[in-house]
């Protein structure tokens, strides 16, 4: 158990000889999963919820070590407690535990992602108090923070120390580029990227300041393919196309290469905003028709740009467009991927014609990738330069990805889903319930969507036993039932098309109980033959 002050005593056998035992290690790793929940799934942990899997782990007797500790400030930051991940400095130190630069760099990141960064700066300076060098991870956090706060000049305050405070010259560089772009992102969430733009142009000027590049020995941080890209992103999510592909223009005049990614960026924010000729003008330019040397910088359309494509004919169910790309996309050696056959199936649905979309499945099982030889290893399916390869890991990264685009492509809920709806969309649910019953039989599982497509097919027609039958299936499946979720939801809609109220559900579920029999699969793979509902069929 852990005493106040210095020295401390631990049950455990392990922890006392100064080891990390397992329980310390799962502890550690529970920590680093603690997150607050984004998606409007499930709930956020709370800063009692954090303190208490750490003050378990002392109760049991157990030693913390500096990564235990490191993952409770980086708990405590993302759940919204900066204090008490200040307040974990403190208990290190008294449980004889130096903070190193990864746990101020957590404690710092804690007080910026609470929108504090001068709180983050005193620590900063206390952290140079305790004799503990900053790394390159110590300042960005800082820089973005006020960047998003609109105060720039406390950004351009911190850049202008970077050299003073990292020693060693070449790492120098490494420091600019992340606080850079640090500075480009803050800019980008606050709304300014003019700001961003500026930030581009000053370092951009740093390499024409003859006196600082002697003081430097020649080496000049500048700007690369990323800074670029997050300006052009920022401008693509807001609908500035033109700004977008003003700045890519700008990229040539800077000698700044692009990247595949900033292309699909540009096609998929053309595509979003309904400028299809623009959008075909970038596939174009990919293909080399533009102003950029595609062939020297080895980019070429990859599976994201022909898939960018089919999804926006796909939207519009324009099933010959749609397989005129896949065609062309094999014709030029590029494998399509899950997300490509996706959108053909999407297609076909929009199309009306589930028939066809039921047989993109069977193609997709059938699939054979291209030879990854013939496609290329580089992106965009060319070889890539010697100047973009990064040594022996890239090429094996490269082998391993063409291991993966010869396997076999299995389709997923999602697809069997949207099969679903389609066959429900024209009013065949006997077809609709066959594919759901496939689905266990492929071992894929049926989730909520799957059975709202079904009930809501059911809905259509009116047919109240069909969405019973549904509904049973679901309660053996164990979709959630919960009041206000996704599957309670998608019966209440169904009922209310039948012309019931949506009490009905209540009654409904109030009835059911999970019927599962025997060893097999769960649900509607075993039941499959025999669901027969009234009214269709």
């Amino acid at each position: 158990m852990s005493r106040a002050g210095g020295s401390q005593t631990y049950s455990c056998k392990k922890c006392a000889r100064g080891s990390s035992c397992f329980p310390v290690h799962v502890a550690t790793q529970k920590l680093a999963t603690m997150r607050r929940k984004r998606s409007g799934r499930g709930e956020s942990p709370d800063p009692e919820d954090v303190w208490r899997q750490f003050e378990n782990l002392l109760a049991d007797g157990h030693r913390p070590t500096v990564k235990t500790y490191t993952s409770l400030l980086s708990a405590l930051g993302d759940v919204g407690a900066p204090e008490d991940a200040e307040e974990v400095l403190v208990r290190m130190r008294g449980a004889g535990e130096a903070p190193d630069a990864r746990a101020y760099n957590a404690a710092v990141h804690a007080w910026c992602a609470n929108g504090k960064p001068a709180n983050a700066e005193r620590l900063v300076e206390k952290m140079l108090g305790d004799g503990v060098a900053p790394d390159e991870s110590t300042y960005p956090d800082i820089v973005a923070a006020y960047a998003e706060l609109g105060e720039l000049r406390r950004c351009e305050s911190i850049v202008s120390r970077i050299e003073s405070v990292c020693g060693d010259e070449r790492a120098a560089l490494r420091w600019y580029e992340k606080v850079y772009h640090a500075l480009i992102r803050g800019c980008c969430a606050a709304g300014v990227p003019d700001e961003a733009e500026k930030v581009l142009q000053r370092w951009n000027y740093e390499q024409l300041d003859m006196e600082r590049v002697a003081e430097r020995k020649g080496r000049v941080s500048r700007p690369v393919t990323a800074s670029y890209g997050m300006i052009i992103d920022h401008y693509v999510s807001v609908g500035a196309m033109g700004d977008a592909r003003r700045l890519l223009g700008q990229m040539q005049w800077d000698k700044v290469a692009p990247s595949i990614e900033i292309f699909n960026m540009l096609l998929k924010g053309y595509l979003k905003f309904g400028n299809v000729g623009a959008a075909q003008d970038v596939f174009r330019e990919l293909e080399g028709s533009g102003t950029w040397d595609m062939d020297s910088l080895g980019i070429k359309p990859d599976v994201t740009s022909y898939t960018s494509l089919m999804d926006h004919w796909a939207n519009q169910g324009d099933v010959d467009l749609a397989e005129k790309i896949l065609a062309k996309m094999e014709l030029k050696g590029v494998a399509p991927d899950e997300r490509t056959f996706g959108s053909l199936v999407k297609a076909y649905a929009r199309g009306r014609n589930p028939e066809g979309a039921e047989k993109v499945l069977e193609r997709m099982r059938r699939y054979d990738a291209p030879d990854p030889a013939r496609a290329g290893a580089g992106r965009g399916g060319r070889k890539e330069p010697d100047w973009r390869r990064k040594g022996k890991k890239k090429a094996e990264a490269d082998a391993k990805d063409g291991e993966l685009r010869r396997r076999k492509l299995s389709p997923g809920v999602i697809l069997y889903s949207t099969v679903v709806s389609a066959y429900a969309a024209v009013g065949d649910m006997a077809n609709a319930r066959r594919v759901v019953a496939e689905m266990s039989n492929r071992r894929v599982r049926p989730n909520d969507r799957t059975f709202a497509h079904l009930a809501w097919g059911y809905g259509q027609l009116g047919d109240v036993a069909g969405v019973t039958q549904t509904a049973q299936l679901m309660v053996d499946e164990g979709v959630s039932m919960r009041p206000g979720g996704s599957g309670r939801q998608a019966l209440v809609r169904a009922v209310r098309e039948c012309g019931l109220p949506a009490s009905h559900v209540d009654r409904l579920l109030e009835s059911l109980a999970p019927n599962r029999k025997g060893g097999g699969p769960r649900g509607v793979g075993r039941r499959g033959g025999g669901f027969k509902p009234g009214g269709v069929g």
